[in-house]
């Protein structure tokens, strides 16, 4: 996310104000890859970059990890500024906080899986036993064990790409730093590599960075910055804008009413039919400039939501199991969908059905029930 401060326990990478700029020969004027970038990287985070080609991404990816110095202004990394370490000192942060994932694998050929994965934790002159405990355990955590000694070339481009993620993290990097990662897999390998990054980086607080041009990927992300012209232009939630998107569309549907009533509500808060349906009549009026359409609005919206009030709520008694008085209770309780009682406690679930075993039995179907595999994406 973009900030002015830098203040924060929890960030992993900060810029400050950071510019790059390249001689060229030739040219008087340097050419200007980042005119100032201000961006906080919190740990643990996933963050996708987009851009045109040539707007400084992969720049920012380079002063990330070392590969380049910026110009002018601050990147730091756990406390430390880059700027102002020693080439030795920068070789170390490289080889022990960064991990790079590529899109073209650069896999070495002529070695097995296992000794591509090895080879970067020889530089930190670890013993032979521990890599080679390491080594298979990482191949082990991206589905990789079988095909040890395997040569890259034997294996499929997905097959390639999570290899090149078990190198990446051979030294424990507390960043990932992925340059179109899916750039030369198709679909299918493109959600595996996904899915696997936001895995490892859920299990072990790795922070991971991707420059990709695929709103797809974007969507597994945190958040979504667009860099333009050396600076960043947004930063966005694309998950979040597809569901206010479909949100829109739902209530636009329901009412039956214009884009430019249904922005009205958005902009002041209501954003559901229940917002609606308990709204002051003559805030609504306000809102929308008009009391006829208010009145129609609110009136549509109280029976619409009711009506879908009483069929959720024989929805929940139905995958519970039990009794309609005891949906009431847990509504009573702020408990309205499954996903809500499987975030709950038992204590609270007890509290509101008066029964400990119900409670348990209910908190288990809810867990069960609940549950949901990842989403496709597609490039």
């Amino acid at each position: 996310m973009t900030s002015d401060s830098i203040e924060a326990a929890d960030m992993v990478v900060v810029l400050e104000d950071v510019k790059k700029d390249y001689r060229v020969k030739g040219r008087k004027e340097p050419v200007r890859a980042l005119r100032g970038i201000s961006v906080v990287f919190e740990k643990g985070s996933m963050v996708a970059i987009q851009g045109q080609s040539g707007s400084g991404k992969t720049t920012l990816l380079q002063i990330i990890g070392a590969l380049d110095i910026a110009t002018s202004g601050k990147a730091i990394v756990n406390g430390r500024e880059l700027g102002t370490m020693s080439d030795k000192e920068l070789t170390d942060y490289r080889a022990k906080t960064i991990g790079f994932v590529f899109q073209s694998f650069n896999l070495i050929p002529n070695l097995t899986v296992f000794e591509n994965v090895e080879l970067p934790m020889e530089t930190l002159n670890m013993q032979r036993g521990e890599r080679a405990s390491r080594v298979a355990d990482l191949l082990e955590s991206v589905g990789m064990r079988e095909r040890s000694d395997y040569k890259p070339m034997k294996l499929s481009g997905g097959e390639q790409q999570r290899v090149a993620i078990a190198r990446a993290l051979a030294n424990n990097p507390a960043i990932i730093l992925a340059d179109e990662p899916t750039g030369n897999l198709d679909t299918k390998s493109g959600h595996s590599i996904i899915n696997l990054l936001d895995k490892l980086r859920k299990e072990s607080g790795t922070t991971i960075i991707i420059v990709t041009h695929s709103d797809s990927v974007g969507k597994k992300c945190d958040s979504t910055l667009l860099i333009q012209d050396g600076v960043i232009a947004s930063d966005r939630n694309l998950v979040t804008e597809e569901a206010e998107r479909a949100k829109k569309n739902e209530l636009r549907s329901e009412l039956a009413i214009t884009d430019k009533v249904l922005n009205k509500l958005f902009m002041a808060g209501y954003d559901s039919l229940e917002m609606i349906a308990k709204a002051n009549m003559e805030e609504l009026i306000r809102v929308t400039g008009d009391s006829v359409i208010a009145k129609r609005i609110a009136k549509k919206a109280s029976i619409l939501y009711e009506r879908g009030v009483k069929y959720n709520k024989q929805l929940l008694a139905a995958d519970l199991e039990i009794s309609n008085a005891d949906v009431d209770n847990l509504y009573d309780a702020g408990m309205k969908t499954l996903a809500d009682v499987a975030k709950t406690n038992i204590a609270k679930l007890s509290a509101a059905l008066g029964d400990q075993q119900l409670a348990k039995e209910v908190f288990e179907r809810a867990d069960i029930l609940a549950a949901s595999p990842d989403e496709e994406f597609e490039d």
